[in-house]
């Protein structure tokens, strides 16, 4: 009775923070579910994070079975946050809700600390995880073992205000972190892990955020992710490294306005740090229908300056901005993309989205270095859900193709990354991907997905020493310079050679370059086997020809979590 009177003041009554995309990823699962079942509009599920509310409605009789055990599992999970927390019972008492409860059981699961006033949530957990894991390249083999202990602080202030504080810190007890950052893209992104000690490592998410009925303004460090692909998308991809800054939401009816101003770190050709490099971007979301959703998106990267005021304008247009100084149109890297889902009949999806990083309409068809100006990115793909089955699943399909020199700059320092990784799809420009996923529901709390995708790149043309080739060029007597001849697209780090001079300029042709071919797949199996017990286990392989690192690579981890 509890259960169901907590739903209903759910329904009335929405609490600030957002869910913890971090540590839980079956509210993400819940409304992309929704999406494919009909429940609402196509597009709920395409602005990440989502807030606490938009993934705790009550569960109906009419609910697919897979919907109502997701919902059961999100309800034990954030239960001590909900309205009328401090009404449900811990450990066989119910607590003053004017006081802290230490290590407070709710719904079967165990916390480090709960406050339920009436107008303030404060939730502390703690967790500790131990990996093990091992990597096969084609001439040897490496193990290793490493341990993080984290904690989060999330919580509420009346119905406004909303907070969260995570943080970690682990060591790599066994092992090389060369070899374990190929198993782990958040470890990938950390440089102390990475370039400096390789054997602690820290991270940390936090924010503090307003929120009411059509306005979600966020100031603090969070991954963000738009659009509609289960798999992964062009503008802002979940697997990027978050950065800090400003994020603000406007929902009303069919049209949701997003905007986002963050502090990156860019790396420079000499694998140094590049200080005070910004990215700024806008989305405007029509729900045309319930069935038919439509984004357009427009981007920004600057470097080298304080934070430019016409950029954290969020009605200003970035493409028209960045002409209005000779400085600004040569040395800033704009971009605009368009991406829609439609949704025929209930339980499949499908979706396209175009990205452009520069357009000349003149030179659309010119297959010369001419035509070199046009760069671009596109995605299509479908997703059903089988639910008449055992144990119901999803299937997603997609094609996504990124042309040369895409997401990349002549300003090197302005690609379209963070810590020298993609904001947007993680492939590289000069390539084209085949990806199909299917996610297993074994319960509400434990998932099995299968990935499995084939792509070719051009790769750059690389000398003895690893760099790209490249030749010397005298424009006239007395000038010497450095071209690289063999930037052919294949690395969205350098754009520096999509007009090369004189006898040296080259078309752009997909492909050109030293091309590989890549056969991955990956298994990754998630499950809560008790309360505040959580294990993942993942495995890959992956298989290339040609290219400049041509072999194979195999890896396993399992991961074990107690806390959350």
């Amino acid at each position: 009775m509890r259960v169901v009177l907590l739903f209903l003041l759910l329904s009335t009554v929405a609490w600030s923070q957002n869910v913890d995309n971090n540590s839980e990823h079956m509210s993400t699962d819940l409304l992309f579910l929704r999406s494919l079942y009909g429940q609402g509009p196509v597009g709920q599920y395409a602005v990440r994070p989502f807030t606490m509310s938009s993934v705790q409605s009550a569960p109906s009789n009419n609910d697919p079975e897979l919907l109502r055990q997701i919902q059961q599992h999100l309800h034990h999970y954030y239960a001590p946050l909900l309205i009328g927390a401090s009404e449900v019972d811990h450990n066989g008492t119910t607590p003053d809700s004017s006081d802290l409860n230490w290590l407070p059981k709710t719904d079967g699961r165990y916390h480090a600390l709960w406050y339920g006033a009436q107008d303030a949530k404060l939730l502390v957990d703690v967790s500790a995880m131990t990996r093990v894991g091992s990597v096969s390249l084609a001439d040897s083999s490496h193990s290793f073992v490493m341990a993080n202990m984290s904690g989060r602080a999330m919580g509420s202030l009346s119905s406004s205000l909303g907070y969260m504080l995570y943080l970690s810190n682990g060591s790599l007890f066994k092992g090389d972190a060369n070899y374990v950052k190929l198993t782990d893209p958040v470890l990938s992104h950390t440089l102390k892990f990475v370039e400096l000690e390789q054997k602690f490592f820290d991270r940390y998410i936090g924010y503090l955020q307003y929120q009411s009925e059509h306005l979600r303004i966020r100031l603090g460090r969070e991954n963000v992710s738009w659009g509609y692909s289960p798999i992964d998308n062009l503008v802002h991809s979940d697997y990027a490294a978050p950065g800090d800054g400003v994020f603000l939401d406007i929902p009303y009816k069919a049209i949701r306005f997003s905007s986002v101003h963050l502090a990156v770190d860019g790396i420079d050709t000499s694998g140094k740090a590049i200080t005070s490099k910004y990215i700024a971007s806008h989305r405007l979301q029509v729900e045309a229908a319930s069935w038919l959703s439509i984004g357009v998106n427009d981007m920004v990267v600057y470097s080298g300056r304080g934070i430019d005021l016409s950029y954290l304008n969020p009605l200003a247009f970035y493409v028209s901005t960045g002409l209005t100084t000779r400085d600004k149109s040569e040395m800033d890297n704009s971009l605009i993309g368009v991406d829609a889902a439609i949704r025929p009949f209930n339980k499949t999806i499908v979706y396209a989205g175009l990205l452009l990083d520069d357009l000349s309409f003149s030179s659309l068809s010119d297959t010369t270095a001419l035509g070199n100006n046009n760069k671009n990115a596109w995605q299509l793909g479908a997703t059903h859900v089988f639910d008449e089955t055992p144990i119901p699943f999803t299937l997603s399909a997609e094609y996504v193709r990124v042309s040369p020199f895409c997401y990349s700059h002549r300003e090197i320092n302005n690609a379209w990354t963070n810590l020298g990784a993609p904001l947007g799809y993680s492939q590289q420009p000069n390539s084209d991907r085949w990806a199909v996923q299917s996610k297993w529901w074994l319960n509400g709390r434990s998932t099995l997905q299968i990935d499995f995708d084939y792509t070719r790149w051009g790769e750059n043309v690389l000398d003895s020493n690893g760099h790209i080739a490249s030749a010397f060029y005298i424009p006239q007597p007395g000038d010497t310079l450095v071209v690289a001849v063999g930037n052919v697209g294949g690395d969205m780090t350098r754009g520096d050679g999509d007009f090369l001079p004189g006898q040296y300029a080259v078309g752009n042709k997909f492909l050109r370059g030293n091309l590989s071919l890549s056969r991955r797949v990956q298994a990754t199996l998630s499950t809560e086997l008790w309360s505040n017990v959580f294990v993942d286990a993942r495995l890959l392989y992956q298989n290339r020809t040609g290219g400049n690192a041509p072999g194979s690579t195999f890896w396993t981890t399992v991961e074990l979590r107690i806390g959350y």
